[in-house]
Order: structure tokens, then sequence, then C-alpha cells
């Protein structure tokens, strides 16, 4: 499947603004169809985002549910692409994680330090185990609702934010 082909596809999933379990079958049937290379699947997520970006409005609802919409996107191609790195943290603390993202999308900016710290925060400070990852990436949608705003850049830097949070989770707790 070619970039432009899995566009298309995204933006026919955002189209509604809604994922069905019939569609996240979907996704997660093209993503084996398509079998990403290791290198591919920063894009896929990112891709996500880009085009979520498109269908940004003014109605908090809908922006709501295209958060939703991402977050099964990114979903599928953790769960469909990627593995967790075996660690069972048992000092892992959801209050942390739910602490570091909203001060994270308090400025809706990510800067240098601030993503070398989100991958400290998930390699060594407060690295979830596998049965807290999905949360861990989740949450940071769900907060993220608490951010959304009627300003199209407000939304967008707040997905870029998120983005680059689930790109340190990933990076530093999957493979």
């Amino acid at each position: 499947m070619s970039d432009q082909a899995l566009a298309s596809f995204y933006r026919e999933i955002f189209s509604d603004l809604a994922v069905s379990s019939e569609e996240s079958d979907a996704i997660k049937e093209k993503l084996i169809e398509v079998n990403p290379p290791p290198d591919k699947l920063v894009w896929l997520r990112s891709s996500a985002f880009r085009i979520g970006s498109e269908f940004l409005t003014d109605d908090n609802d809908g922006n709501t549910n295209l958060l939703r919409c991402i977050n099964r996107i990114v979903h599928a191609v953790e769960t469909t692409c990627m593995e967790p790195v075996v660690n069972e943290n048992e000092d892992f603390s959801e209050e942390s994680v739910e602490e570091l993202y909203r001060t994270v999308f308090t400025d809706l900016s990510i800067d240098g330090e601030e993503n070398k710290e989100l991958f400290q925060f998930f390699k060594q400070t407060n690295r979830p185990p596998a049965s807290k990852l999905i949360f861990s990436r989740a949450a940071a949608f769900r907060i993220g609702v608490e951010f959304l705003s009627e300003d199209r850049e407000s939304n967008v830097s707040l997905l870029r934010c998120i983005n680059a949070i689930v790109h340190a989770l990933e990076m530093t707790c999957m493979t």
C-alpha cells in the first residue's frame, strides 16, 4: 500500500469522526496485509496525527471524537505491529503519568528538554509495565481532551504534544 493510499484510508476513517468495531478490525487487517517494516511504524502513527489535524473544527465534541479516532488507529498500530518490552515495574504510578501529561499540555509545546524528560520518565523514572501500556497511551488522549479549545492552532499543538508523548512511550517501552 502506498503512502497516498494509506492517507486516503485514514481520511476515510476520520470522515465520520467515529471508529466502529468493524473499522477497527479493518485497520488491523490492513496493517497485517501491509506488514509494514519497523522503520515505517513511526510514520504510520505520526500520519494519523497529521491527517487527523485536517479534521479539527471549532466543535469540542467533534474534536473529542477525532482524538478517539486517532487513539484507535494508534492502538491498532501498537497492538498489531509492536510488542511491549518486558518490564514488571511494581512501583509504576498512574498518577505520575497523568501529572506529567497535564504539565506537558499546559503550554501546548514540547521542546528538546521536555522531550528528553519524556524519554527519561518512561525509560527509568516511571516505566510502565506491559499491563499499563494501553493505559499510559490512552491517558494522553483522555487528558488531552481537557485541553481542547475552539482555537485550531492550539488544537494542532495539542495533537503534536500527544504525538510526542506516544512517540516517547513507544520508543522506550515497545519494539
